[in-house]
């Protein structure tokens, strides 16, 4: 959101709430919250004069005319509370988050993601980037007019993940240039392999940044989810005492920093090992290990008027949280990508049906003989 744009819903949410404590009467006195309203109106009918002039005018003539002889006047009072709240619904735009990114580093950008819908939600109109599922520009759209629409329609909050990779792109550094000129709310991130004095145009390391394997990490990430649920007008809890915070960022940090060169993954990759498995949360292992034990290899997601089941074999996990929805959805979307999984078929209710696939057993198989060759060691 623009400087200017974001001053005026200060001015008008100021206004509105000194409103709030006021009660009028054909007699009532002007005092301090009269005084401290037409300051308000004073200073931001000039902020709104090119797009609504009508309201500046009337918001300029009830400015000069609200207290006449110590006296409130009531009509002029009524007319400053009817143009804010005109202006509110006017300037109120949905909160976004927007996550500039390279390509080479959407799995930075599935960690980040994965984390941030364990606290804003899974509604995937309140994130936007350009490569993840879901949350990416749609079939048959222009990204770059797509992208403008999004920093008009929106309040954006922008996340830019940096990397050695960012500065190659022409797109990037267009979404990088449209945060500046908007004045967004801005975090930057850099990745394992990103040093601070790679930081260079318009966002740079005047801006706040988290450095993902840097000492101060935790703590920049303590501030960064408080900037978030603010951002999204949300509860927000004591991040440095909250356990199961600590938990979830300490584990995405832990995700993003193994993450390392991209061209070191492409080598790995040559020689037939694949670095993202080195990213599978203990989780995801876990229930990995469990459903390839299992006789048929199916894994069903069963809905009840009692809630939501995960059936492997002869296991039933029940589904009592937003949290624990979030945690099994990006196992299965992990585990897709991958080629670990697909979909088999249908229940009859239409909710699928997951079958394993070959690789998975293999890999299985390879996580059991690092455990023995650990144990016998």
């Amino acid at each position: 959101m623009a400087k200017e744009d974001r001053q005026i819903k200060e001015l008008i949410n100021e206004g509105l709430s000194i409103i709030s404590q006021m009660k009028i009467r054909s007699d009532s006195y002007a005092g301090p919250n009269t005084n401290k309203l037409k300051e308000i109106v004073k200073n931001l009918y000039p902020l709104i004069s090119n797009d609504y002039p009508l309201l500046r005018d009337i918001l300029s003539k009830a400015e000069t005319r609200l207290i006449e002889n110590g006296i409130i006047n009531a009509f002029f009072f009524g007319d400053i509370r009817t143009s804010l709240k005109i202006l509110k619904a006017n300037y109120s735009r949905p909160p976004k988050i927007f996550i500039s990114h390279k390509s080479e580093d959407e799995a930075f950008v599935k960690a980040l993601i994965k984390l941030l819908r364990l606290y804003i939600g899974s509604e995937a109109e309140k994130i936007f980037c350009s490569s993840v599922p879901t949350y990416k520009i749609g079939i048959g759209k222009e990204i770059f007019p797509e992208i403008k629409s999004e920093f008009e329609g929106n309040d954006v909050f922008m996340i830019i993940v940096h990397s050695p990779r960012y500065y190659q792109s022409s797109v990037c550094l267009n979404e990088m240039g449209a945060a500046w000129i908007q004045d967004t709310e801005c975090y930057s991130f850099l990745t394992a392999d990103c040093e601070y004095d790679d930081l260079k145009g318009v966002i740079d390391r005047k801006y706040i940044s988290i450095k993902v394997n840097a000492k101060d990490a935790k703590d920049r990430m303590n501030e960064f989810m408080g900037k978030v649920l603010d951002f999204f007008n949300m509860p927000k809890p004591d991040l440095s005492t909250l356990s199961q915070w600590e938990t979830d960022r300490d584990e995405f940090l832990k995700e993003v920093c193994k993450l390392g060169l991209v061209e070191e993954q492409r080598e790995k990759a040559k020689d037939g090992v694949n670095p993202i498995l080195d990213s599978l949360s203990d989780f995801d292992k876990e229930h990995l290990k469990k459903w390839a034990d299992s006789d048929d290899g199916e894994c069903w997601i069963i809905e009840t008027m009692d809630g939501s089941f995960i059936q492997i074999g002869e296991e039933e996990f029940c589904i009592n949280t937003g949290r624990e929805r979030a945690e099994w959805d990006n196992f299965f979307e992990r585990l897709m990508e991958l080629g670990f999984a697909d979909i088999d078929r249908p229940n009859s209710d239409g909710s699928p049906i997951y079958k394993l696939k070959k690789a998975a057993y293999d890999y299985v198989e390879s996580l059991k003989k690092v455990l023995q060759k650990a144990v016998s060691g």
